[in-house]
């Protein structure tokens, strides 16, 4: 990739809390085309832009002690315990067609907050976050609900995974799940001379960059044009709905790059707050015993979270004490033909300890056509010194089900056998947060993820205790 004395000048002034530049221009390299549904009237903007509103920070009693009259970037990190437990709230009715429309970045300038995060294996993670200061939820007319769902500041992101420098794929994301991961061979591009044409997945062109398409007023990114539904309680069912023809944002030049994670000052102390964005949701609703969701919902928290570090980075406060199926990624696989095969890699606390951990086990689940996990398949491994990458050899699923998950286990002692259905573990084997596994075709043209008995997975987010 080319880039010029000026290109690098802009590199220096936008980079801040210190990526390197070649993660500077990595970042660059696949910033995100984002398409917004040609009705949105609630854009993105800046935090600054936010933060001068109105908005007032109040606690959970709705006072605010020690709070400075004027909230900036500068100043919203440096609140009491960082502002844990607090709410930036604004009056909604007042601002909803004011300052809470945002910044249509085809009028004023906004920003895509790019969190550059390097781990081992040579991934560095890009997640481009936008943040717009107002969600529209969803008019429910079953049972003449009404508007569901609306709150003030609204995080969303898609995740470039790149490795060695070259991306590998794309995780979009929608109101705090993760809507799909897929290869980078099939994801949505576009290139930067026909900005506006259909993206492609099979372009050639070598800076075509992937495109992202903003949902309506709730702005979950998805990877196509379409309607996603994303929720489905109590008989409500509500839907996403993504189009071309809209606004459409190039973000190559409109990033503000964040190493992380790190320390933050400065025009970055906002990163250091700990409450929430938006005000304090609503609970009396008639509906919200069953439903809970009113029209007004408690906004999010801000983008410094656990989920963006993932698995390379967690520790056994956070990883081995329970397993979840709900995981903040999904991890990629290929079909395989009868025996799933399984490349991992142990972080530095796991390897340094081959003198107490003496097996490593991979478990994979297996669910049936209900998404329920029924049994599960095992392979081992004796622990070695000094070693950290292991392959494994797991039976495949049995005819009717398929590969929802994998975890690993550390024992303590040499263990051969466990059973393939139950709870019946070994008290001394510690146990990881099941990863989702997405499996595809290595076939060209084959985007769609398979439910298949066995996979093959090559998972660079290291296992650590």
């Amino acid at each position: 990739m080319h880039v010029s004395l000026l290109g690098l000048s802009y590199f220096a002034f936008q980079v801040s809390a210190s990526p390197s530049l070649a993660n500077s221009i990595l970042a660059r390299k696949y910033a995100p085309q984002f398409r917004f549904e040609k009705e949105e009237v609630f854009y993105p903007s800046t935090v600054e832009y936010f933060l001068a509103g109105p908005v007032k920070l109040y606690n959970e009693n709705g006072t605010a002690p020690n709070v400075p009259d004027r909230l900036t970037n500068r100043n919203l990190g440096s609140i009491e315990n960082n502002g844990a437990g607090m709410y930036l709230t604004t009056d909604i009715d007042a601002n909803e067609d004011g300052f809470l429309r945002g910044q249509n970045p085809t009028l004023s300038r906004s920003t895509i907050y790019a969190f550059i995060a390097p781990k081992d294996n040579g991934v560095v993670d890009l997640y481009y976050w936008v943040f717009s200061p107002f969600n529209l939820g969803k008019n429910v007319t079953y049972m003449n609900v009404g508007w569901v769902g609306n709150h003030v500041g609204d995080w969303e992101r898609i995740t470039v995974r790149t490795v060695n420098g070259v991306a590998t794929s794309v995780e979009y994301h929608a109101h705090s799940n993760t809507a799909s991961t897929i290869p980078w061979a099939q994801v949505l591009k576009f290139s930067p001379w026909n900005p506006r044409r259909p993206p492609t997945a099979n372009i050639t062109n070598p800076f075509a960059r992937p495109v992202g398409y903003i949902a309506n007023g709730s702005h979950g990114i998805w990877q196509s044009a379409g309607a996603f539904n994303y929720q489905n309680v109590s008989g409500i069912q509500l839907y996403d709905i993504t189009s071309d023809d809209g606004v459409y944002w190039d973000t190559q030049w409109s990033l503000t790059m964040i190493n992380y994670p790190d320390t933050y000052s400065g025009t970055l102390n906002w990163l250091n707050y700990a409450g929430v964005w938006g005000n304090k949701g609503q609970t009396d609703c008639w509906w919200y015993s069953v439903y809970p969701s009113c029209k007004v919902v408690t906004g999010p928290i801000g983008p410094a979270r656990d989920d963006v570090l993932g698995m390379a980075k967690r520790s056994i406060g956070s990883m081995l004490q329970q397993e979840s199926m709900r995981l903040p990624a999904q991890t990629l696989a290929t079909i395989s033909d009868g025996i799933s095969l399984y490349s991992i890699r142990l972080g530095p606390l796991a390897t340094n300890k081959a003198d107490e951990i003496k097996t490593v086990i991979v478990k994979q689940y297996c669910a049936d056509s209900q998404d329920t996990p029924v049994s599960h398949t095992l392979g081992y491994s004796r622990m070695r010194p000094a070693t950290r990458h292991y392959v494994f050899e797991v039976p495949g699923c049995e005819e009717g089900e398929y590969v929802a998950a994998y975890t690993i286990r550390f024992c303590t002692r040499n263990v051969e056998h466990m059973p393939s259905k139950g709870d019946n573990e070994p008290a001394s084997c510690m146990f990881g947060i099941k990863r989702q596994l997405r499996a595809f075709s290595k076939a060209s043209g084959d985007n769609s993820p398979q439910r298949v008995q066995a996979v093959d997975v090559e998972d660079l987010d290291n296992w650590d205790i």
